[in-house]
Parts: C-alpha cells; sequence; structure tokens
C-alpha cells in the first residue's frame, strides 16, 4: 500500500490514477485520510517516477483540501500498520495540514561567499560540558539560518505565513535552502518583491522555483 499524501478532505469526484497507473482510494484516520494506491513494489529513485508523483500529487493538490505530500518511497504492508504510525502523530499532522491550507511552497536557493563566522562569546560558567553545550546550539541555530540574504527574508516576511531553512556547509557554491509557504493568491506578489529586493544581497545569487505542494512543511515523521 503506497502513500501518496494525507489530506483532511478528499475531493468529490474520483482520486484518479497514481505512479503505477493504479486506482487512487482514500483511508480514513479519524479527521485525517490517507491517500493510497496499491502497487507491486516500491519505486525506483528515478527521476521519471519522481515526476510522476509529483504529478499526483499537485492534482491531489488542486482537488482535495489541504494537503501533506509523503516521502518519496512511504510504503505500508496494510491498512493497520499505516494507522499505527499516523495514531502518535494525529495532532500534530492536524495542526500542519491546517498550517498548509491555501498555500503553496515556493523554494528559495542561495548560492554565494558565506558570512564569515561569528566570533564565539566569552566561555560560559559551567565548565566544558556546558561549552559543549553551548557549541552544539550555536551549530543548530546556524544550520537554520541564512545571514547572508537576511534583508531580502526581511522584505519577503509580510508575505510568509512560514519558512524553513536549510544551510549547507559543504564545500560547494549553493550556501542554502530556503522554504516559503506562501497563499497561493500571493506568489505573484513574492515573485515581485523578491526580484525588487535582489540588489540588497550584494554578490549572492537566489533561484526561486514553485509554485510547489507544500513538501517541506510535513511534520517529519508524518508518516
Amino acid at each position: 500500500m503506497y502513500l501518496y499524501a494525507l489530506v483532511d478532505a478528499g475531493p468529490a469526484g474520483p482520486l484518479g490514477q497514481g505512479i503505477a497507473g493504479e486506482p487512487l482510494r482514500l483511508v480514513p484516520h479519524g479527521e485525517l485520510a490517507a491517500v493510497v494506491g496499491e502497487i507491486p513494489e516500491r519505486p525506483r529513485l528515478e527521476r521519471a517516477i519522481l515526476e510522476r508523483q509529483d504529478a499526483v500529487v499537485r492534482r491531489l493538490a488542486e482537488d482535495c483540501g489541504a494537503i501533506l505530500p509523503a516521502r518519496f518511497g512511504e510504503a505500508f504492508a496494510n491498512e493497520a500498520a499505516l494507522a499505527g504510525q499516523l495514531a502518535a502523530r494525529e495532532r500534530e499532522v492536524a495542526a500542519a495540514l491546517e498550517l498548509v491550507r491555501g498555500c503553496v511552497q515556493m523554494t528559495l536557493r542561495v548560492f554565494g561567499e558565506p558570512e564569515p563566522l561569528p566570533e564565539p562569546p566569552t566561555a560560559p560558567a559551567g565548565g566544558p560540558g556546558t561549552s559543549y553545550l553551548a557549541a552544539r546550539r550555536r551549530e543548530a541555530e546556524r544550520a537554520r539560518s541564512l545571514p547572508e540574504i537576511a534583508p531580502l527574508r526581511e522584505a519577503l516576511r509580510p508575505l510568509l505565513r512560514a519558512e524553513r531553512i536549510e544551510r549547507h556547509e559543504a564545500a560547494g557554491p549553493l550556501l542554502g535552502t530556503a522554504y516559503h509557504l506562501v497563499p497561493r493568491d500571493q506568489t505573484g506578489a513574492y515573485l515581485a518583491t523578491l526580484e525588487a529586493a535582489r540588489e540588497r544581497i550584494g554578490d549572492r545569487r537566489v533561484a526561486a522555483t514553485g509554485p510547489w505542494p507544500p513538501y517541506a512543511f510535513a511534520p517529519e515523521a508524518a508518516p
């Protein structure tokens, strides 16, 4: 049983077909429902299959209420296995569905030279353990930050319902990715604001793609 998405309301008509041409169906779970199909084996991680799954999710996003796309390759032996996975996360999934309702995802990739690392603060009192925890906290904060485009993010902020940042520390031109949850009717304003604010980030380059279904805003383990 292959999982495509979690929704809070199915469409009035048929759900259509999945990546293997199989008919899709709804599996209710409390106030939620899972969109699933029966396929003979887990799909291979190939571009053509990824594109087919994205097309399925996009179609569902147009026809259903709020939607949370599932991770690629998410499959279950049966409905009971799926229900067991959802049971502990039902409240979190419901909150995520409410967050993404009426929104799409814009993905902003940032290229260029990184800002220099800030000087570490004076070592806190408490010994090596406290210093270690403080250093780990600074690392976690940096992994969720892109100070290189702070003026641009500030300009876009009024148009965002939510934001997720992933910083890429590996050597290479890609500094990080900002995932922006934008009301569907504000995507034009988002792109216009982005274009008008490009000069505020100096030599760094940004590339926007979208709108997408809200892939980056599903709870990590849901499922």
